[in-house]
């Protein structure tokens, strides 16, 4: 497999810059990357401010994250004052521009579901559940909003 070159107006990157191709969303697009060029030692949420002005978008429900070898959906960013050289981001690499904040550390968002069979009788047993709502066949989502909290493990991006 070979290699490609590209010629680029404007000044090359020093050697404390990294080069980077950036997109909006999960699939990227052919065509759809847009490129920024910034300090290795920039904050992850300063590159975030960076690449939103350069997209056009605001607001603080966004995030980075990496792309994988097929530049699929990879790992958040999840350190917004770490610097992009302690995340081993390198010249060339993709990020992409992801709507949604990040949940806090040591809090995770997961949608739970149970099965409830019927009764005796045949009927659904009939339960107060103020925040469900049943898929006719047993099972039911889950939206209790912040009552009995599980505590998990803290994620592997919130370590120190």
């Amino acid at each position: 497999m070979g290699s490609s070159l590209g010629l680029c107006l404007g000044k090359a990157p020093t050697s404390s810059q990294l080069f980077l191709f950036f997109a909006m969303g999960t699939n990227i697009q052919p065509g759809t990357e847009m490129e920024v060029i910034v300090e290795e030692t920039l904050s992850v949420g300063d590159c975030l401010k960076i690449m939103l002005e350069k997209s056009g978008l605001s607001g603080d429900a966004w995030h980075l994250r990496k792309t994988d070898w097929c530049y699929e959906a990879g790992e958040p960013l999840c350190e917004e004052n770490a610097t992009l050289q302690e995340l081993k981001i390198c010249s060339g690499d993709t990020l992409l521009l992801v709507e949604g904040k990040l949940p806090l550390p040591g809090v995770l968002k997961m949608p739970i579901w149970w099965y409830q069979p019927r009764g005796p009788s045949g009927h659904w047993e009939s339960q107060d559940q103020p925040h469900s709502f049943s898929q006719g066949n047993g099972w039911r989502a889950s939206g209790t909003q912040g009552k009995d909290r599980i505590k998990f493990p803290q994620p592997a991006c919130h370590e120190k």
